[in-house]
């Protein structure tokens, strides 16, 4: 009996670290502004953000067409980088290299009303936990 209840705690348990939202296709081009951000954040000790620097870090020009404007805000918790997509965002057939399918495997991403004028929000854990990304989030008002 004992074994059962073992087994099955442990079944539970490796089962729910596994789960993560799904991402769609058309939404590589988020993935690899997160991973930019992260990168950028690492590098310069979490200080402001810049559009244009964050596609110098996108050597191939993916999602160069992709955003319009990035703006950072340091919260309680977390660091929130929203995003807001330019009028001509064209994430399909944007592809994800074997490295940054890795990064990006245990992101969460959720959907959630966001009462402000972006499109989306990438949380992240301030300096002393390494920039990690909490949380993807895609405004549904959009």
């Amino acid at each position: 009996m004992r074994t059962l209840i073992t087994l099955t705690i442990c079944i539970a348990g490796c089962a729910s670290t596994s789960v993560t939202g799904t991402v769609a296709e058309n939404d590589n081009d988020v993935l690899i502004l997160s991973i930019l951000v992260q990168d950028h954040l690492r590098k310069t000790n979490g200080r402001d953000i810049n559009l244009a620097e964050l596609l110098q870090g996108d050597t191939s020009n993916r999602i160069s067409n992709s955003f319009e404007k990035v703006e950072l805000k340091s919260k309680g918790r977390h660091i929130s980088v929203y995003y807001k997509f330019s009028g001509s965002r064209g994430s399909k057939g944007i592809e994800l290299n074997d490295k940054e399918k890795e990064r990006t495997k245990y992101f969460r991403w959720t959907e959630r009303y966001l009462k402000n004028q972006y499109d989306g929000e990438i949380r992240l854990d301030y300096g002393e936990r390494f920039y990690r990304i909490v949380k993807l989030i895609s405004n549904t008002a959009s």
